[in-house]
């Protein structure tokens, strides 16, 4: 009987030692799942040939100055104190037309020419009356007041109706010296100021009334760029603050602004309010309706990494850059960035001050790291 219980014993140690060796097994492998995979990022080795031939190009990043700011959209408008329209003050037929829309016109520049009864009956009159006062003049007569009224009033009837200095100057040379009294056969309608055509509603044989608009001229060479900010963010903007302006067709361009005005109501179905950012274009690149995002310096200067658009590269649907580990050889570093705009982005995390990293040809890397993966698998 002692012999059996002795035998009992021996095989619960046994069963004991079998389960505690399987909890420790299982520990084990709870641990290995648990801890994070420590393997080192693939090295992607880029040929020398490549790197010798200056298509990548490796700088480091350094800390630099960036002033908090608000990041909006829009789009380009004229000022429009800054526009003009052209219009006839009589009734009459367009007989000419010198320009389309988009050209370029100087102030006083004659845009088109009507024929107009009413303009030549009133030129008659200013010939009649500087004739009768001539006359008077020359015959003597004692008190010639009157007959100079009468030109002078004649002379602003033809202002009135249209008539430019210049084509007035001309009118008078022809009535005064060269004593032909003849007329202007047509009504010169001229560009009250310097830009660019933005409407043409003249065209030749169009018979028009007193008052209509025919041409539209505004001055590009400042422009507004209307943008719409989000109502959270009215307490961080004021009148003066500076601007960047960036548009898709100048990816590498900004174009400093100022904050003009800030419109009175915000808008109840979007919550936006409408800010109107001042730019000057002297080139005229900003085209009226072109699309275009802004960022308000609204901020102090902070501590920032900034590196171009182009070192940032999508790999498995993450942003990436290739931080050098010798001249030839790189390694993807996943990283969170934000967009300033001018082709230029902060990194936000990933990223430290003083590493090298590709800033031109980053994406010859990643096609050379797609390589190696498919030569992998």
């Amino acid at each position: 009987m002692s012999r059996f219980v002795q035998h009992l014993h021996e095989a619960a140690g046994l069963a004991v030692a079998i389960l505690l060796l399987a909890s420790a097994g299982c520990g084990q492998n709870r641990a290995a799942e648990s801890e994070p995979d420590k393997r080192p990022d693939s090295l992607i080795h880029l040929p020398a040939a490549v790197f010798r031939s200056g298509e990548v190009q490796v700088e480091e990043v350094r800390l630099q100055g960036l002033a908090d700011t608000v990041v909006v959209s829009g789009t380009i408008e004229p000022i429009p104190t800054r526009t003009a329209h052209v219009s006839s003050r009589v009734t009459g037929t367009v007989v000419s037309v010198t320009a389309v829309v988009g050209d370029r016109v100087g102030a006083g520049q004659v845009l088109a020419t009507l024929y107009s009864p009413e303009f030549l009956a009133a030129q008659s009159d200013f010939l009649l009356a500087h004739e009768r006062l001539d006359n008077a003049r020359l015959s003597g007569a004692p008190d010639t007041t009157a007959l100079a009224n009468i030109a002078l009033s004649s002379r602003q009837r033809l202002s009135f109706l249209g008539a430019a200095p210049a084509d007035l100057a001309e009118v008078e040379h022809r009535a005064l010296v060269e004593k032909t009294h003849k007329a202007l056969n047509e009504l010169r309608l001229r560009s009250p100021i310097a830009g660019v055509l933005t409407e043409v509603e003249a065209t030749i044989g169009r018979h028009i009334g007193a008052g209509s608009d025919l041409f539209g001229v505004a001055d590009l060479s400042r422009v507004w760029a209307v943008v719409d900010a989000y109502e959270r963010d009215l307490g961080r903007l004021r009148v003066g603050q500076q601007a960047a302006v960036s548009a898709s067709a100048f990816a590498s361009r900004l174009f400093a602004g100022r904050i003009a005005s800030l419109e009175g109501t915000v808008k109840e179905e979007t919550r936006t309010l409408k800010v109107r950012i001042e730019t000057p274009n002297p080139a005229l690149e900003l085209k009226p309706g072109m699309f275009v995002t802004a960022r308000i310096v609204t901020g102090e200067v902070r501590p920032a990494i900034v590196t171009s658009e182009g070192a940032v590269q999508a790999m498995d649907d993450r942003d990436v850059v290739f931080v050098a580990v010798s001249d030839t050889t790189f390694v993807a570093r996943p990283v969170e960035v934000r967009k300033l705009g001018g082709n230029r982005v902060e990194i936000t995390r990933g990223l430290r001050a003083g590493e090298r990293v590709a800033v031109q040809g980053a994406f010859l890397i990643r096609s050379q790291a797609s390589k190696s993966q498919l030569g992998d698998d």
